[in-house]
């Protein structure tokens, strides 16, 4: 089946928005005012809430630094059969701000074929990637008609990327981000991670940071999908350069093996462990029935609690409702701005 958007096939939309004007003029698609307050989120997939939480407000210019280290489901698989970078997380990022409709319904379709249920996303991020190499995130942000002022970063420029997660637990070693999701035992602790060999920064992820005036650490798996952005060569040094404030958004909801037994606190002392200051910290503190919740979601372990207090934290429900472990955007939206409006 050829996917279609506006009238037009993905290949024939993908040849017209390169050679077009507009693309070659990147001044016409890129907002960059100094008087814009610059916000880099750092994370995975889960990450996506701080993104829809910061979408609509006025004079910011959101850059979203992406980890590339996803070995698990169709990721996985199109890193090992092609020999990319994991593109995945990079995905959701983008269709949750994708003004295109079509495509993006599209692209949350899967395919089934050597028995993995591959995302038509993927397929259509690996087609781009393949065909105009470095370029194809600016092709692919003006296919999915992402807003002008939101930047999409892979934490390595390498496309070839071939690194993985080495975990260091209470139990032993895991190799590959996809061993923790599989690993659904309370009796383990994440310990240390690591890669299996040094990648280098992405040059636009390092000035991104350097010259940030806030970075949104999360939300999401802080093992598997936050601080692997932190393994990569020249990310402390552009850490050195970074003037402006820091916050994390804690997770909800307890993940195993990620954050078995963890309060909020927890969560500073694994960032104050590696060097990163924490300026400020949105916490949730509405919990719903963990055994409904168990039941539907076996690989979380109870609401982490809101275990500290302090004029830097704030402290608030900030549930969605009909995923009660992941972040209302709208709630999220009033303590970020909060934030940024100091």
């Amino acid at each position: 089946m050829l996917l279609k958007a506006h009238g037009k096939s993905v290949t024939e939309l993908f040849k017209s928005l390169a050679s077009s004007e507009k693309f070659n003029n990147v001044e016409n698609y890129l907002i960059v005012d100094e008087f814009m307050k610059n916000i880099v989120i750092v994370g995975g997939s889960g990450a996506r809430s701080s993104l829809k939480a910061l979408e609509p407000v006025k004079d910011i210019r959101i850059q979203n630094i992406v980890t590339m280290f996803d070995s698990g489901g169709s990721t996985g698989y199109l890193r090992r059969k092609y020999g990319i970078y994991a593109i995945g997380d990079l995905r959701d990022r983008i269709l949750a701000v994708s003004k295109n409709e079509i495509l993006k319904e599209l692209s949350e379709e899967r395919i089934e074929f050597e028995n993995v249920a591959n995302s038509v996303g993927n397929l259509i991020f690996l087609s781009a990637l393949n065909r105009y190499g470095e370029n194809y995130l600016d092709i692919l942000k003006r296919l999915y008609e992402t807003p002008e002022n939101i930047d999409f970063i892979p934490i390595t420029s390498d496309i070839k990327c071939d690194a993985n997660l080495v975990i260091k637990t209470n139990k032993g070693t895991l190799n590959g981000e996809a061993s923790i999701d599989s690993l659904n035992d309370e009796n383990v602790r994440i310990e240390d991670i690591s890669l299996d060999h040094n990648v280098k920064i992405n040059p636009k992820a390092y000035n991104a940071i350097s010259k940030a005036d806030y970075i949104v650490f999360g939300p999401g798996d802080i093992y598997a999908s936050i601080l692997p952005n932190t393994l990569v060569d020249g990310f402390y040094d552009a850490m050195k350069n970074f003037k402006g404030k820091t916050i994390l958004v804690t997770n909800i909801m307890r993940h195993v093996p990620e954050t078995t037994g963890y309060n909020a606190s927890d969560f500073i002392k694994v960032f104050e462990k590696r060097g990163i200051h924490l300026d400020d910290l949105i916490v949730n503190n509405k919990k719903l029935n963990v055994g409904s919740i168990k039941g539907k979601y076996t690989s979380f372990s109870g609401f982490i609690d809101a275990d500290i207090s302090g004029q830097n934290i704030i402290v608030g429900d900030f549930i969605k409702e009909d995923s009660p472990y992941e972040h209302d955007p709208d709630k999220l939206r009033d303590a970020l701005v909060n934030l940024i409006s100091r």
